[in-house]
């Protein structure tokens, strides 16, 4: 039973074998039939063109040679078979001649046919090595077609390999640019991201997470640019426009002017004036000269000279005007952000319409070269207060534009970097196969009984 077995799954797995190399055993063989019927086609075709051309010299060699020489009543009419015009033309030296024709012009005539078949047999020799090296430089198709007609295998000139050979199933072999895409240039890709982020990116792509790391890069820009934008120019106008507006209402040059004049007649000698213009008037100078471009203008500041000769400059505002309504009685300021710059210091306090506390001339300490602590306080105003914090938010708004901006050439750095090895990465994956971790791995058993039982498993990492 159990050879049976034995046996029964021997010629299975042989029927299998079998079966499985059939069909390339059959497709060679048909190649094969059709390389045998083409060249026997070829070879056919090339000894009847020669004879053909030997048959067609001789007979006009003999035609012209002998014919005249023999008359037509001397050769027998039943030697000469009328079926084949080849052995007409070789039978015709050896036809039998009356008893009563001259011997020696039968010998001409023999000598002359023999002579004729000599050259005509030299020139089919000739004609058929032409033939068969034209031949050669024939394709294949060429000789199908041509020897259609003499072969009895190829039976039809629109015969092709299909029809000798039937379907053969053909897998379709895709090309590197099908499979993983085409070779991407590094630098291309670096140029790209520098000047956009992410476009480098998406030039590579490649795979899903290319495309979206370059989709974060280009969305990190948009929001770099879009929040500079937001911040560090709508946010920073508007608050500008807010302290602006707040200093204009509450603030004027005239009531400034008019304060500092009452405190600069209180002192007793030209050493407090000095100190005076020393420790509170030490911006007097930017000031005039951003409102006139000069600051001798209408002599609003002269060194040593303060407050002389500067009426013209004070009737200007001599009403305590707000400072807008100022502003525009000016006409023509020359440098306005100045003048809002220094009106949020301690020493034009007294230009708020708020302010409180104001302070005279002895308790200025000016007695002394530098006070104990520091200048003294000519006044308090809780609207000066609001408006430094104003412009200190302003300039928040202004000093995160660097942040911005930092950000922005940081991620054009980090974008290229990115894109050139993402480039490199996918150039590589042209020429070589990914492996996975798991792919790596490696498991090994082994069993030992000699000694006694020992079984084992062994697991390596694969570089």
């Amino acid at each position: 039973m159990r050879k049976f077995a034995f046996s029964f799954v021997a010629s299975v797995a042989f029927l299998f074998v079998a079966q499985s190399f059939a069909q390339p055993r059959d497709l060679f063989a048909e190649f094969e039939a059709e390389a045998e019927a083409v060249s026997s086609s070829s070879v056919a075709s090339s000894s009847v063109e020669a004879a053909s051309s030997a048959t067609a010299v001789s007979s006009a060699v003999v035609s012209s040679s002998s014919v005249t020489a023999v008359s037509s009543s001397e050769v027998s009419s039943s030697s000469v078979p009328a079926s084949s015009a080849d052995s007409a033309a070789v039978a015709v030296p050896e036809a039998p001649v009356d008893s009563a024709a001259p011997q020696d012009t039968l010998a001409k005539a023999d000598s002359t046919t023999a002579d004729s078949l000599s050259q005509a047999q030299a020139y089919a020799a000739n004609m058929d090595s032409v033939v068969a090296a034209a031949r050669a430089k024939d394709s294949l198709a060429a000789i199908t077609s041509s020897s259609s007609e003499a072969s009895p295998v190829l039976s039809s000139s629109s015969m092709s390999r299909r029809d000798l050979l039937g379907p053969v199933k053909v897998s379709k072999v895709h090309g590197i640019d099908e499979m993983k895409g085409k070779y991407k240039s590094p630098r291309k890709a670096l140029f790209m991201s520098l000047v956009v982020p992410g476009s480098g990116q998406l030039f590579v792509g490649g795979s899903t997470f290319t495309y979206v790391r370059g989709g974060i890069y280009l969305a990190l820009e948009a929001a770099l640019w879009g929040s500079w934008a937001y911040f560090s120019v709508h946010k920073y106008n508007e608050q500008v426009d807010k302290y602006k507006k707040f200093a204009k209402k509450h603030y004027s040059i005239g009531r400034y002017e008019i304060g500092m004049r009452d405190l600069y007649k209180q002192l007793s000698d030209e050493t407090e004036e000095s100190r005076f213009e020393n420790r509170y008037m030490n911006s007097r100078e930017d000031f005039c000269e951003a409102l006139y471009g000069s600051a001798s203008s209408y002599n609003c500041y002269v060194k040593g000279l303060l407050f002389t000769n500067d009426k013209n400059h004070l009737n200007k505002f001599v009403d305590k005007k707000p400072l807008g309504e100022e502003i525009k009685s000016l006409n023509d300021v020359y440098d306005v952000s100045v003048v809002y710059q220094e009106i949020a210091d301690d020493a034009y306090v007294l230009g708020w319409d708020d302010v409180s506390d104001q302070t005279i001339a002895i308790n200025l300490e000016l007695e002394t070269d530098s006070p104990a602590d520091g200048t003294v306080p000519l006044g308090k105003s809780s609207n000066m207060e609001k408006y430094r914090s104003m412009r200190g938010k302003a300039n928040d708004y202004a000093d995160m534009q660097a942040w911005f901006f930092g950000g922005i050439i940081l991620n054009h750095v980090i974008s290229a970097v990115d894109a050139a090895f993402t480039a490199h990465s996918h150039n590589k994956a042209l020429y070589s196969e990914d492996v996975s971790w798991y792919d790596r791995l490696h498991f090994d058993s082994y069993m030992n009984v000699v000694d006694g039982l020992d079984v084992g498993v062994r697991a390596g990492w694969g570089f």
